[in-house]
């Protein structure tokens, strides 16, 4: 077990005290493809945190995928703590992969042994953990988006303006978060000019706790002209 004195890390993502049980359900669908693909995640509190399954299952295919998550909460805030995604077509599993954040060191790119950087998030783990951020318009924060094995990219997430947000669960008063890559190794010029290039993702949080993500635009490849995919809260 991991206690306080021994993980030390700072996290940006306070507990949004979601209620234990709770289910979301989505949409995605990327623009000018047909196709959909159906999300549902329950979240159940534990001690001292959250586990998450989230089901996803394309609507008229057979690809299903299960991802399990566990979120630790230390002092107030959460840390993401495991993953584990399962996909299958046809009923035949394709690919696992897992992952351990916590009190654990791994062969980082580039060759050295450590632990994972402070705010680490899988994708989905931003259903949890982004709810965590700190709301304040003008708040910008640094995450690592957790891709695979020891790959991770840095992210930039600045909230921005209040709006009204319908999607097909209705009409939602939101804040507006932007997410961009980050690239600190480079100079501050160079990395303004990378990351106005490389299109941003924005999601849009529930104001009122404990903020449930509500819409969610994101690119599906890393050029300016490839499409968006768009997450929807669907009830």
């Amino acid at each position: 077990m991991i206690t306080r004195q021994e993980f030390k890390v700072h996290s940006v993502f306070r507990d949004p005290g979601i209620p234990d049980g709770e289910r979301t359900d989505y949409t995605v669908l990327v623009e000018g493809r047909p196709g959909r693909l159906d999300l549902s995640g329950v979240t159940t509190r534990e001690r001292d945190g959250y586990f998450s399954v989230i089901e996803a299952r394309a609507v008229g295919g057979d690809f299903e995928m299960t991802v399990c998550q566990r979120f630790r909460r230390i002092e107030a805030v959460l840390h993401a703590e495991s993953y584990c995604a399962e996909s299958r077509s046809g009923g035949i599993v394709v690919s696992r992969e897992e992952g351990r954040f916590l009190g654990v060191e791994h062969l980082q790119f580039g060759g050295l042994i450590t632990p994972f950087p402070a705010n680490v998030m899988p994708l989905l783990g931003g259903l949890i953990l982004l709810r965590g951020l700190d709301f304040t318009e003008g708040v910008e924060e640094s995450v690592n988006l957790w891709l695979a094995y020891s790959v991770h990219v840095p992210l930039s997430a600045r909230i921005e303006q209040c709006a009204t947000i319908e999607v097909p669960a209705g009409r939602v008063r939101c804040r507006q978060v932007r997410l961009r890559p980050r690239l600190p190794q480079l100079n501050t010029m160079a990395d303004k000019v990378i990351g106005g290039f490389l299109p941003p993702a924005v999601a849009h949080f529930e104001v009122a706790e404990p903020h449930r993500l509500v819409r969610f635009s994101f690119p599906v490849g890393p050029m300016p002209w490839d499409p968006r995919a768009v997450l929807e809260l669907s009830k």
